[in-house]
């Protein structure tokens, strides 16, 4: 998924007044269809970096990879461990 898509899909969602304070899961999609969704068995966001890199670090000496594009990179936690959804500190405004 391209950043633009995402920014399109939660700007529509946005548009539902009673979805713009939703609070934001990742869970997997072919559990929840087979097991139907439950917030126990999603997964909370840890954090939200923008990188130069991925996943190794540096210029290859063998391959001409020409320029890199920067990625946006979402990390998550189980719930049991972090509880990020209710972690008033994060603030990705």
């Amino acid at each position: 998924m391209k950043l633009s898509e995402l920014h399109r899909i939660t700007t529509i969602a946005m548009q539902s007044h009673s979805a713009q304070d939703a609070e934001v899961l990742l869970h997997y999609e072919q559990s929840a269809m087979e097991d139907g969704f439950s917030r126990d068995s999603s997964e909370g966001i840890s954090d939200v970096r923008l990188i130069d890199d991925w996943a190794l670090p540096g210029k290859s000496l063998v391959t001409d990879e020409g320029p890199l594009p920067q990625k946006l990179v979402i990390f998550y936690d189980n719930h049991f461990k972090l509880d990020s959804s209710l972690d008033s500190s994060l603030d990705f405004h």
